[in-house]
């Protein structure tokens, strides 16, 4: 049974994206959908920190960690972008990237190659989280104007995106599954 705990910290994660989404929605919670936010970004480290404390490395928890990732951080910015939270062009950019990669991800797996996550991906994806978190603070706090803030980290990602895509088109195939 313990093997099954770091898919079920990962699974969560990814419902707290909905979650988020719906309190965002329903009741303007900032606050509220800041602080879950963090929760379950932080739950990324913690997932993978008890798969390698329990040994309970999975098939599973390798798809969906990343599909947890993308349910989290995509319905949040589609939240945002309904919200008014962050510029629509930026959300629909970034969860265009995401669709692109998932399915870039089902044809490789359907045709059994691998493409580990690169470093340039996996700082994009912490850039991300910092942008949203922003987004989803975007208070008043040492005179910054954070709704600013987020958008250039969330540039930032949307460009680290399209680097590390470019690196996977020029590389092609890393590994046979």
């Amino acid at each position: 049974m313990r093997r099954h705990v770091p898919n079920a910290v990962t699974i969560s994660r990814g419902l707290c994206g909905p979650l988020i989404a719906w309190l965002l929605l329903q009741y303007d919670a900032n606050f509220l959908s800041f602080w879950l936010f963090m929760a379950a970004i932080a739950s990324d480290l913690l997932d993978g920190w008890l798969a390698r404390l329990l040994d309970a490395h999975s098939a599973a928890g390798l798809w969906l960690d990343p599909l947890a990732d993308k349910v989290l951080t995509d319905t949040v910015w589609a939240a945002m972008w309904w919200h008014g939270l962050c510029p629509h062009w930026l959300a629909a950019a970034l969860i265009g990237r995401d669709i692109i990669v998932v399915l870039f991800w089902l044809f490789a797996r359907s045709r059994g190659t691998k493409f580990p996550p690169s470093p340039i991906a996996q700082i994009g994806i912490a850039f991300e989280g910092v942008a949203v978190s922003v987004l989803l603070f975007h208070g008043p706090w040492l005179d910054i104007h954070w709704p600013s803030v987020g958008v250039v980290l969330g540039v930032i990602t949307l460009l680290l995106s399209l680097f590390s895509m470019g690196q996977y088109a020029i590389q092609g195939p890393i590994a046979r599954a």
